[in-house]
């Protein structure tokens, strides 16, 4: 969105709320809560909400998160509330659960629970409202939900780039982003983008890969498990009547017959069928990705799965880093080492080392091509091997690994140039609309 339009937004929501929202996954692995954070500004004044699980995160987005709780009354029905709003105490053993009023007790389990406060107040995402988020990252479906709620209400949805966030937040502690959010929104909306359908697309997307790559993990161990009893199997015999066929014929048989794997690979078929339908109807996937020859739906789902945004990053060389196809410091290639952050997305980099080898057998594609030159002007620079510090360089295999790595840094220069100049033209039309 432009300056003009963000602008305008404001001018005529100024009486409206502003909503800050730093949105965080509910746990670490340590089991240490970490609610989502929501600030309220509206008319000077700020009013600060945790949501501690999905379900008050989903109760927020529908206007109906409690804010305020009564007593529960002895001849209540509560029928009437949401079961999970009602708060419950757990009845210690000793407490004879007859003594209460039986439509204040329920049994989870073997265990007894008393009703003790019921919500009087709500708050929630309201007509007129605006929401502030960072692009990209975890808060990506509670942006979702949030922008479809406020097409249906008449809200918004903000997000701001996570670069600018952190140069608008300076030297000042990340967990008062939310309060921050709710200022930049205010003052500087020429920072923020607005939801729509087409970024909604777009998470749906990521999703649908992150779904399609949940499931193949799941489907490769559990051949793996299949492999490993089996060859327990065969190994252990008591009897010592071994096969004389191929071990590999007895495993192929047993993952034909093992439910769990073949109801498996039919939601690996049904998830890549979903993947592959989102991505070709998505604009940046036909305009940019599916014209290149070597690029894949699967290998394209990876870049754009990795990248969600192309506003997530400030230049050309953010990108690059991202996707580990950069030059450290010292001038070495990164790749992981003992004692060093590797700090790139691996999908982004698996990705690029997929279309590598895909240039490297379409010798005359235009990508191709691009690796042949690099491998050339190595070789002129580099005639023969040499030893450095112990290891030989400038070998055949070194200067063929070099140039593919050259080739995919100007690959997502390319990208980053052709994804922006979309994005602009998108931003025109909206703004023209």
């Amino acid at each position: 969105m432009s300056l003009s339009a963000t602008t305008f937004l404001f001018k005529e929501c100024a009486m409206s709320r502003i909503i800050g929202i730093r949105h965080r996954v509910k746990k670490t692995k340590d089991g240490e809560a970490r609610p989502t954070q929501v600030v309220i500004a509206s008319n000077g004044e700020t009013v600060t909400y945790d949501l501690v699980d999905e379900n008050d995160e989903l109760d927020f987005v529908l206007g109906r998160f409690p804010v305020r709780y009564r007593k529960v009354a002895e001849d209540e029905d509560l029928s009437g509330f949401i079961q999970r709003q009602v708060r419950w105490r757990k009845l210690d053993k000793r407490e004879n659960r007859e003594q209460y009023p039986a439509n204040l007790v329920r049994q989870d389990g073997k265990t007894w629970h008393l009703a003790t406060h019921v919500p009087i107040a709500f708050d929630g995402f309201q007509p007129g409202d605006t929401a502030a988020m960072v692009l990209g990252g975890s808060g990506d479906n509670l942006a979702y939900a949030l922008s479809r709620r406020g097409e249906a209400i008449g809200a918004k949805v903000l997000r701001i780039p996570p670069f600018h966030l952190k140069a608008q937040r300076g030297d000042a502690d990340r967990k008062d982003d939310a309060l921050l959010l709710t200022r930049l929104a205010a003052e500087k909306p020429e920072l923020f983008y607005e939801t729509g359908p087409r970024d909604r697309h777009l998470i749906s997307i990521r999703e649908a890969y992150r779904a399609r790559k949940d499931v193949m993990k799941q489907r490769i161990a559990c051949e793996q498990r299949i492999f490993g009893n089996l060859h327990g199997q065969i190994f252990r015999n008591d009897e010592g009547h071994y096969p004389e066929g191929a071990i590999e014929d007895l495993y192929n048989r047993a993952k034909a017959n093992d439910t769990i794997l073949q109801n498996l690979l039919a939601e690996e078929t049904r998830r890549e069928r979903e993947l592959a339908e989102a991505l070709e109807s998505f604009p940046v996937y036909q305009q940019i990705f599916a014209p290149i020859e070597e690029c894949g739906i699967m290998t394209a789902a990876r870049l754009i799965g990795s990248i969600i945004d192309i506003r997530r990053f400030a230049t050309k060389y953010k990108l690059v880093a991202f996707c580990g196809a950069h030059v450290m410091a010292d001038g070495r290639f990164p790749r992981r080492r003992s004692d060093e952050v590797a700090n790139w997305n691996p999908e982004a980099r698996q990705a690029l080392y997929l279309l590598g080898d895909q240039w490297n057998r379409r010798p005359g594609s235009y990508w191709g091509q691009k690796l042949l030159a690099n491998k050339s002007r190595l070789k002129q620079r580099h005639p023969e091997p040499l030893l450095v510090d112990g290891v030989m360089k400038y070998t055949a295999a070194h200067l063929h690994r070099t140039a593919l790595w050259r080739t995919g840094t100007q690959f997502v220069r390319h990208l980053y140039g052709a994804w922006w100049a979309w994005q602009r033209g998108i931003s025109a039309k909206e703004d023209a609309a």
